[in-house]
């Protein structure tokens, strides 16, 4: 995992370097259209540091993410990002219902995760078609144990119960670089490091049905931090993204 960290930073630093070979003023350079209003959407994986690592290995899930541009060349912006990260599941087959005989079994889905949502200032610099930028946000997170219908990463929240949570501050900084594939989409890779601080969570396993009906609970607490490695897509949501004004 920190390799991969390491060679993500390593482009983002020579992103400066290969966007000056690569392109070469003209004469409308200064005239960027820049689009109020992008949307995205992105996979995180997710790797835990210090004593999270000691009770959790890794963590993936998603992300979305609205910016809303706050001058006429994109420079700095308001990042609003919400996103569920899963640190772990476990899926078993029950019976639905008291009868006797079993009529109808499903699967049981018992998932560990953080809801997340944070805002804040987020600043960019264009290096030709190339977009590299950073971002600092703070907002709040609930590390969750969910238990519902279905299988995966994810059980049907329609049909689910929480069996424990805990809420609290969270705070991120992360940096990263948006490619373009046309004139409203790109392709958005980037590194992040997410603080939590003092939680009480679960991991897999630490939630036990006891012989008398009720249920056993193993609570971890300590400092929960960790990197996350995003890949996905930001889109404009503007159809006639307006013309920045010449440059001074």
């Amino acid at each position: 995992m920190r390799y991969v960290l390491a060679a993500l930073a390593g482009l983002i630093a020579v992103a400066p370097l290969a966007s000056g070979q690569q392109t070469s003023p003209s004469s409308d350079t200064n005239a960027v259209r820049i689009p109020r209003w992008h949307v995205g959407l992105a996979a995180d994986v997710g790797q835990p540091v210090g004593a999270f690592k000691r009770n959790v290995n890794n963590a993936a899930g998603g992300q979305a993410h609205v910016l809303l541009r706050l001058d006429r060349y994109g420079l700095a912006s308001l990042r609003l990002q919400g996103g569920w990260l899963n640190y772990g599941h476990e899926s078993q087959r029950s019976c639905l219902g008291t009868a006797p005989h079993c009529r109808v079994a499903v699967n049981v889905t018992t998932a560990n995760g953080i809801f997340s949502l944070a805002l804040g200032p987020q600043l960019s610099v264009p290096l030709g078609r190339v977009r590299t930028y950073g971002y600092a946000l703070l907002g709040m997170s609930r590390f969750a144990t969910v238990s519902g219908l279905g299988g995966g990463l994810v059980p049907d929240f329609v049909a689910a119960d929480e069996n424990f949570g805990d809420n609290g501050l969270v705070w991120r900084g992360g940096i990263g670089l948006q490619l373009p594939v046309n004139r409203s989409t790109s392709i958005d890779i980037g590194v992040g490091y997410e603080s939590h601080g003092e939680r009480a969570y679960l991991i897999k396993g630490g939630l036990t049905d006891q012989p008398d009906g009720s249920l056993g609970f193993d609570v971890k607490r300590s400092k929960a931090d960790l990197y996350a490695i995003r890949i996905g897509v930001t889109k404009a949501l503007s159809r006639r993204p307006r013309e920045a004004a010449p440059a001074p």
